[in-house]
């Protein structure tokens, strides 16, 4: 039983990790293209 919730607790934390790195991921994206948009207001 006890191999089991530390099983479980570990997806858990694996499935965390992922779903916070593609929450930075898609930060990331959206600020590269506010980036984008304001370089090419300057020109």
């Amino acid at each position: 039983m006890k191999h089991i919730l530390f099983d479980f607790f570990l997806f858990s934390l694996g499935a965390g990790f992922g779903v916070v790195t593609m929450c930075l991921m898609q930060a990331a994206k959206a600020a590269d293209r506010e980036i984008e948009m304001m370089e090419r207001r300057k020109r």
